[in-house]
């Protein structure tokens, strides 16, 4: 359990280092090489965090043999949702692709497999895992919304739009960090 706490603050710590990447990198109006200086730093930042945090959080041994049902299905239905999402947003809202579709659908298939994992384990059920389920869709669906609307939005209202799903995915992690700390 405590690898699964330390992947998931790690995670959160790579929200909190996009965050800063994104606000001096990519604000209406600056040029910035945002592989240099500060911004390169806290892109390195994100890139050490985010590797670490998503191999603890799949790596923790006292529920990775547990599960409520198979892997194979979350890892499937994460990649025909990610095809599908592609296909909608591209030809429904004419929103050409970018890697930010990826990051959202994988983290929401992260955190499903983490789920089912301590669901399968016993560690999570009932209301608290009923409640994790309805904070990370809810997570899902405001940065779904969000990177639809993003090129339809005035600059200045996208750049900070574009922070909500780093947000809203942070607390997502920090409350399962609470239960998991509630359950110990």
């Amino acid at each position: 359990m405590k690898q699964l706490i330390i992947g998931q603050c790690l995670l959160i710590l790579t929200c909190i280092f996009y965050l800063f990447f994104w606000y001096l990198g990519y604000r209406p109006g600056t040029s910035v090489n945002r592989g240099q200086g500060v911004t390169g730093f806290f892109l390195l930042m994100i890139v050490i965090s985010g590797i670490a945090g998503i191999t603890l959080s799949l790596k923790t041994t006292e529920i990775t043999k547990q599960a409520a049902f198979s892997q194979f299905f979350i890892i499937i239905g994460g990649i025909a949702a990610y095809i599908i999402l592609m296909l909608i947003t591209k030809y429904g809202f004419d929103r050409f692709v970018t890697t930010e579709l990826f990051l959202i659908v994988g983290w929401t298939i992260l955190e499903a497999s983490i789920l089912n994992r301590l669901a399968g384990s016993g560690i999570l059920l009932g209301a608290k895992l009923i409640c994790m389920i309805g904070v990370i869709a809810f997570a899902f669906v405001i940065s779904m919304v969000l990177y639809v609307a993003y090129y339809r939005m005035e600059d200045m209202k996208a750049f900070y739009a574009a922070m909500v799903p780093l947000i809203t995915e942070g607390l997502s992690m920090g409350v399962l960090v609470l239960m998991l700390f509630s359950v110990r």
